[in-house]
């Protein structure tokens, strides 16, 4: 295998072409900050490239502890967007090699924002080893939260009001909340993705004990849930702009709605069919990516008029 391949497989195995939904978080807390007149850069692709680091520290964690439990094996409906990268199931990477990388990217993750920490902001260290922590035990032992059914609310918290609000930390030295509420529509698309992405996986899952509310309660009582939190995270834009939180640019976030009314229609549809689904894989990471440009090019366009 020459150094390319090399190169392909590793980013097939930290799943990188998906790393462009969570570094939105970056990209929503950036373009607040510029509204208010406080952007910087350097510290936009600082904080861009710690996500990134981290999701990818958390994928291959992830595909790890997949592989001890069995989890990846017994899956029988792996998809691009779910079933882990499946580098360890085909024999391309061993598994002890995925943990090592794992560990050396949330390493590295950590050493890179212990700058922004000493010459930036102390507070961040918090917001930091909260990330850490919460991607490493999401599948890792012996905490292993997805397993307990609760790694979408951690998921939420992580990539919503932690990564939102961290980086707006770093631009602005302050949290306001503003930069709060602003985080919980990303938080809770980031979510939206994990939901949808259980489905497929669902008979592996509950095999393996991986208890995510999905595995709990069936995937056609569990699509309800999925719809219910598309449509939160559109009223968590659309009620603070009614109170004069937000400014009314960000309604701009509904020419998205087409998106969203796709997705949980084959979520409605074609719940049940490993295949079939795939579209609203697909659509919810489209949509989140669509979702936070909007809010983005709303408060960009708040600080010109």
């Amino acid at each position: 295998m020459d150094t390319r391949e090399k190169i392909l497989l590793w980013i097939r195995a930290v799943r990188a072409p998906f790393f462009s939904a969570t570094v939105m978080s970056s990209v929503i807390a950036g373009a607040l900050a510029f509204s208010e007149g406080s952007f910087n850069w350097f510290y936009f692709i600082g904080a861009a490239l710690v996500i990134a680091g981290s999701n990818c520290g958390i994928n291959l964690i992830n595909d790890y502890f997949d592989h001890k439990s069995g989890n990846d094996e017994i899956n029988k409906y792996p998809t691009p967007f779910s079933g882990g990268s499946r580098v360890i199931q085909e024999g391309l990477i061993r598994p002890r090699s995925i943990l090592a990388a794992g560990i050396i990217c949330f390493s590295v993750v950590t050493i890179f924002g212990l700058y922004f920490v000493i010459f930036v902001n102390l507070h961040l260290l918090w917001f930091g080893l909260a990330a850490v922590i919460l991607g490493y035990f999401y599948t890792g032992s012996p905490v292993r939260l997805v397993y307990r059914g609760v790694g979408e609310i951690f998921v939420f918290i992580k990539s919503g009001p932690l990564a939102v609000c961290g980086t707006y930390l770093l631009f602005t030295d302050r949290i306001t909340a503003e930069a709060l509420l602003i985080s919980i529509p990303q938080g809770l698309l980031i979510a939206a993705i994990l939901f949808i992405n259980e489905f497929p996986d669902y008979e592996a899952d509950r095999t393996a004990g991986k208890m995510h509310i999905v595995a709990r309660i069936g995937r056609k009582k569990s699509r309800y849930y999925y719809a219910a939190v598309i449509a939160l995270a559109y009223l968590s834009v659309i009620i603070p702009v009614i109170l004069g939180i937000f400014p009314l640019w960000l309604l701009i976030t509904l020419a998205t709605l087409p998106l969203a009314v796709k997705s949980v229609h084959i979520a409605f549809t074609k719940y049940d069919d490993e295949q079939a689904i795939l579209p609203a894989q697909a659509g919810t990471i489209i949509l989140t990516l669509a979702f936070g440009l909007s809010i983005s090019i709303g408060y960009m366009l708040d600080r010109f008029f």
